[in-house]
This record gives structure tokens, C-alpha cells and sequence, in this order.
């Protein structure tokens, strides 16, 4: 059974096959993070050995990928003296969150046997929960089963029956998906109720827009595309259709026009093959757009810090917003879409201008 207590993560003990990492515990770091030598996947814990895509990461260079994924098969196809000395006397291997990255990590180093027989899906699965994009039908289906394993509407629910504190139901999660990832990675058709309906949906949606009803306008040279739909679009559509790391929407509503812009999390990670342009402070155009148009009945604009890994400017209510979570109440802007579409465009070529001549991007 799992256990807790003060600077120790909670472990389990699932069981590996034979492999130079077959000592490692699988665990999970909690709040208090982790006093016991551990190796670190894809999040990012203060000290020992990390193989992980993070900001700060001390994965070797020699392993770096994209995702964490990717990286960590490069540890599993790797000699076993080469895993010994990067592993040291490490006892556990543990994430510090939840999601479709850190399983395939955590795959790779525990179960290397599975999952390079099967790196290409979780490369694809582990794109489409980081990045947001659509990848593969199976790729968006495993990153559901993930993220949903243990929602009121997953066949196994009732694995995690009882388990309410969130470090716990992390573990437990993570020990289920290795338990049974054959199941999971082989068939994904036995849990289409945690992506059936949203996968149609996403599907739709880029048909249609592709087929003209979304408006893209694209500024190339500076990584920023603006889409325009009547009503609200899925953030994968938006990312897929976009093509572009800066993606603003423009959506047209009975009532009006609604703005938000996202920066996508490829310019927060440390990739290797992908080359998203740097992240801006958007601060600054808010208070030029909020110039504009100033606050009315508790809307304005406004824009989170560039160290969000998914900062927002929008018009509507002041409000944080949780990592993976799109719940901000946007309000429809007096604004014209050219004259915000154009103020974008302006404000990134600015920056590009000052970048270039050594300046203050902010």
C-alpha cells in the first residue's frame, strides 16, 4: 500500500522486469518533495538524476528529445554501465504530476521492453497532451484514457474507489497504467467512453475548418496566426489549424466578439527539433489594448506572465487559471477583429525589430 510521511513520496511497490533500472521503485513526489535518492521524469524535482523536457531540467545532453517521453527511451536504449552511473544510488523513479508525458516516461524506464515496442504511439499520445495538437486518432485516444482513468464514466473507476487524496490517486494511476498498458496501448477501443465523444468533435471541427468555416490569417515570419469561427472552437482545433506557436481566436457570437490569445507550451519546453519563437511578455499589450478599451462592468483585458506554460491575453473577467484548464469567462470587445488582429501583428514585429538590434523585448 501506498504510504506518506514527512519528505518522503508516496511509493508503491509495482513490480519491474529485468533491466539495469530494475531496482527503482515506481513513487510519486508530493508536495513535501522527496528526501530518498530518486531519479525524476518528466517533471522536475530539486536534486538527483532527471531526465525530463522541464525548463531547468538536468536531462544529458546526449538523451534530450522533445518529449519525455522520447528521452527516457533514449535512457532505455541506452548501455546498461551508461543507466548505472547516470542513475547512482537512486532508489525510486517518480513524477511530481500527473499526465500522458510522465506515463510514457515512466514506461520507458520501468516497463523499456513495452514501450519501445510501441514508440510511436506514445510519442504521438504524449504530443497530443503537451502540445495540444491532433497527432493520431490513437494518440488522442490514449491521452483521454489517461487523463480520464479515473472519471465516473472509465471502466476501471472502480481501481481508484476510495483513493481521494491526489497524490495517492496520482500513484495509484500511474501503477494502474503500467500494470496494464498492453491493454491500454494495444486496445484502446475498450475505453472509448473517456474519448469517443470529444474525439468526433475535435475531428469535426478540423474538417470544417479546413474546409473553410475558420478563417486563418497568417503571419509566417512571425510565428502568430489569427483564426476567426462563428462561436467557440476546441484549443486542439485552434493549435492544429493554426500552424503557428501564437495562436489567437477571434470568435464571432450573437452578442459579439470575443478575444483570446495563447502562446502554445512548445515555447516553455526545452525542445530539440522544434524552434518556436521566443515567449513575450504580454503585459504590455494588454494595458495598449485595455488603452483602447477600457474596463467595463468587471471585463478588461488582460494577460498572464510569459512563465505560464500557457499564458493568455483575453478580454473578460480577471481570473487565474489552472495549468490544462480553459474556464476564463471571456466578454464580447468593442474592439474591430483588424484593429486586435493588427495590435498582435504590431506588437510581435516591434519585438522581432528590438530583439534584432540587441533591445528590451519587454
Amino acid at each position: 500500500m501506498p504510504f506518506l510521511s514527512p519528505r518522503n513520496p508516496y511509493v508503491s511497490n509495482f513490480a519491474v522486469g529485468p533491466n539495469p533500472a530494475e531496482r527503482l521503485q515506481l513513487a510519486f513526489a508530493g508536495v513535501d518533495g522527496c528526501d530518498v535518492t530518486h531519479l525524476s521524469v518528466d517533471g522536475m524535482t530539486p536534486t538527483g538524476p532527471n531526465l525530463s523536457h522541464w525548463p531547468g531540467n538536468r536531462t544529458p545532453r546526449a538523451w534530450k528529445a522533445d518529449l519525455s517521453t522520447g528521452i527516457a527511451l533514449n535512457f532505455a536504449r541506452a548501455g546498461a554501465a551508461e543507466q548505472e552511473a547516470f542513475l547512482g544510488d537512486a532508489e525510486l523513479v517518480l513524477n511530481d504530476h500527473y499526465d500522458t508525458d510522465g506515463f510514457g516516461a515512466l514506461l520507458a524506464v520501468l516497463r523499456p521492453h513495452v514501450a519501445l515496442a510501441r514508440e510511436e504511439l506514445l510519442l504521438s499520445a504524449a504530443a497530443t497532451g503537451d502540445f495540444g495538437v491532433f497527432t493520431t486518432w490513437r494518440g488522442f485516444a490514449i491521452d483521454r484514457i489517461v487523463a480520464g482513468l479515473a472519471r465516473p464514466e472509465s471502466p476501471v473507476r472502480g481501481a481508484f474507489h476510495g483513493v481521494e487524496n491526489p497524490d495517492a490517486k496520482s500513484l495509484a494511476r500511474y501503477r494502474w497504467l503500467l500494470d496494464h498498458a498492453e491493454s491500454v496501448l494495444d486496445h484502446p477501443g475498450g475505453y472509448k467512453a473517456l474519448y469517443e465523444e470529444e474525439l468526433a468533435r475535435v475531428k469535426g471541427e478540423i474538417a470544417r475548418g479546413l474546409a473553410g468555416d475558420v478563417q486563418r490569417e497568417a503571419f509566417a515570419e512571425l510565428g502568430f496566426a489569427a483564426l476567426r469561427s462563428d462561436g467557440g472552437r476546441h484549443r486542439m482545433t485552434l493549435n492544429t489549424l493554426a500552424a503557428a506557436f501564437r495562436v489567437l481566436h477571434v470568435q464571432r457570437d450573437a452578442d459579439g466578439t470575443r478575444y483570446r490569445y495563447h502562446d502554445r507550451t512548445e515555447s516553455w519546453f526545452e525542445l530539440v527539433t522544434i524552434g518556436a519563437p521566443p515567449r513575450l511578455d504580454l503585459r504590455p499589450l494588454a494595458r495598449r489594448l485595455g488603452e483602447l478599451e477600457p474596463e467595463r462592468d468587471g471585463a478588461s483585458w488582460n494577460a498572464d506572465p510569459p512563465t505560464e506554460p500557457i499564458p493568455e491575453l483575453y478580454f473578460g473577467v480577471p481570473s487565474a487559471q489552472e495549468y490544462g484548464r480553459i474556464s476564463r469567462e471571456l466578454r464580447p470587445s468593442a474592439l474591430p477583429a483588424e484593429g486586435v488582429v493588427a495590435a498582435f501583428a504590431a506588437f510581435f514585429a516591434d519585438a522581432g525589430r528590438r530583439s534584432s538590434r540587441g533591445g528590451d523585448d519587454a
